[in-house]
């Protein structure tokens, strides 16, 4: 749960932007970010339940229907789980692949959703241009997630006064 805590207020502050300053610019995709962070890190429930509520704040934030987000960062978090299983995220470059594969995975699960629902949605260039960016910029955005972490809660030794 402290991770969560940790991360709501970055990603409100996120979608504040997104919404309103950058509505037009392709941004790195945060909360899948996390989701992914989350995910290889094997946090199970809270993962899911923090994978859940970003996906109904990015609803909420953006307009969409409510709902889409959350059923794609679910999906997400519990593939990226169970291949961390089989698969060590160590290096940037396989985080950076990893989510972009994630990325495109959750625009094609959106795109699916959407589309039964009759709303028309571009997919190739929002998806792909999105996809790009958010893995680019992924190694420089979990390094960013780690400090963060690493800030909030310092781990502390058993033996130790402090």
């Amino acid at each position: 749960m402290r991770e969560f805590l940790v991360f709501l207020p970055l990603t409100i502050a996120y979608f504040a932007l997104k919404s309103t300053l950058f509505a037009g610019f392709p941004l790195p995709d945060i909360p899948l970010i996390i989701v992914f962070y989350m995910a290889y890190r094997r946090a199970a429930l809270e993962g899911v339940l923090s994978a859940f509520a970003f996906g109904y704040l990015d609803d909420a934030f953006s307009g969409g229907i409510i709902g889409t987000t959350s059923f794609a960062l679910v999906i997400i978090f519990l593939a990226v789980h169970q291949l961390s299983k089989l698969v060590q995220f160590t290096t940037p470059a396989i985080r950076a692949a990893g989510i972009l594969a994630a990325a495109l995975v959750k625009g094609a699960l959106m795109y699916y959703v959407l589309t039964v629902t009759n709303v028309d949605v571009y997919f190739l260039s929002r998806v792909f241009l999105d996809a790009i960016v958010t893995g680019l910029l992924a190694p420089a955005v979990i390094a960013l997630l780690q400090k963060l972490n690493a800030f909030a809660a310092p781990h502390k030794f058993k033996d130790s006064e402090n």
